[in-house]
């Protein structure tokens, strides 16, 4: 069952760099890797890099495929496959705005 703070929006700390060629974005989760594919495919970076867990740890961020599958650690989340969806559009529009 997911764990819930009744809160829409939970505020949350990441950061992207640029490196020549190369894009680090960090974010305090543990992410199912179809959103690190989805910002990867997205960046207009050469090679993005992903940093889990940095800043903080708000535990796994599922996607919509793994709650309803009921996939490895679905049902223990704190931000929902919403949640994903807003981090990758905002990770994918942070790196850009680096090019």
């Amino acid at each position: 069952m997911p764990f819930s703070d009744k809160s829409p929006i939970k505020p949350i700390e990441f950061h992207v760099i640029r490196l020549g060629d190369i894009a680090i974005a960090t974010n305090p989760f543990e992410l199912y890797i179809d959103y690190g594919i989805r910002i990867k495919a997205r960046s207009q970076a050469v090679l993005t890099l992903l940093v889990q867990l940095s800043c903080q740890n708000n535990g796994y961020l599922p996607t919509e495929k793994a709650v309803k599958g009921g996939g490895y650690s679905a049902d223990k989340y704190i931000i929902g496959p919403e949640g994903g969806q807003i981090l990758v559009n905002e990770t994918v529009k942070r790196i850009n705005e680096l090019w």
